[in-house]
């Protein structure tokens, strides 16, 4: 599930279907001697790294500086704008020698403060917001804080093919105290989810299991409700609509590093 080499997860924003497949096909182009690059789907739970934005749409623009990008998730324009903006900006069309030599300038920039705010004891990465708020947010914070969902008390779930994954995952959850359980198929998910309680369930679609939505609405279906996260080595293994369906709450590219994971549980779970 995991490789020595994790692709930056790269958020596209406000590009239309088109033009977002081919910038994505052309990021998984990157050269070898470089970094690699992953275009998160919409349903992704997973942190992007940075983002690339259109610079032909106004909605756009609005949507990374809502979203605060910066030094830690920098933002890349592609695109003329008609306005001076704090963020680098690149013409279309794309010329991909240029934007990899950028985005390369971007993640080694990233790399320097991320060090930095390391060697001084402050937080890596802040929680980013799963949406962007475009307008002038004139609500008491209170009203926020009573929509926000419980975070959920149990054990971590991995339904996978092997336990190398789970094993990965206990390891580094240990300092938190949370337990860490390995199933192989359905019968087994099910039977540990009635035996002991069970915050979230990261489902991957390598599990030799017939119908995984089928299965994530049996999870869903439980007494204690668990959340539950599909794990695809291709976008084109999930069905965002039978996932929804079935009450996904998202999905998880792979390859992913720890990190990675703990910051999606920290979402439903108290770490």
């Amino acid at each position: 599930m995991t490789t020595d080499r994790h692709p930056f997860a790269v958020r596209l924003v406000g590009f239309p279907t088109d033009a977002e497949r081919a910038l994505a096909q052309g990021l998984a182009r990157a050269p070898a001697d470089g970094p690699s690059y992953l275009c998160l789907s919409a349903d992704s739970l997973q942190d992007p790294d940075i983002y690339l934005a259109n610079g032909t749409e106004l909605k756009a623009l609005a949507a990374i500086a809502s979203l605060a990008a910066g030094d830690i998730r920098p933002a890349l324009v592609l695109g003329a704008t008609g306005v001076v903006l704090p963020y680098p900006n690149l013409p279309l069309p794309v010329q991909w020698n240029a934007l990899y030599a950028e985005l390369a300038r971007l993640m080694a920039r990233r790399a320097e403060v991320l060090a930095g705010l390391s060697a001084a004891g402050q937080p890596l990465v802040p929680e980013r917001r799963r949406r962007e708020r475009l307008d002038l947010d004139l609500t008491e914070p209170a009203v926020y804080e009573r929509m926000r969902k419980p975070r959920r008390e149990g054990a971590v779930l991995c339904v996978d093919a092997n336990a190398h994954f789970s094993e990965q995952l206990g390891r580094s959850l240990k300092q938190f105290g949370t337990p860490v359980l390995w199933a192989v198929d359905g019968v087994a998910a099910l039977a540990l989810c009635r035996q002991q309680q069970v915050a979230v369930v990261l489902l991957d679609f390598a599990a030799p299991i017939i119908d995984h939505y089928l299965l994530c609405a049996q999870l869903r279906s439980e007494a204690g409700q668990p959340e539950v996260v599909f794990l695809a080595q291709s976008a084109h293994d999930y069905d965002s609509t039978r996932a929804r369906a079935a009450g996904a709450a998202g999905m998880l590219d792979k390859p992913l590093a720890q990190h990675q994971v703990q910051s999606v549980l920290r979402k439903f779970m108290r770490l």
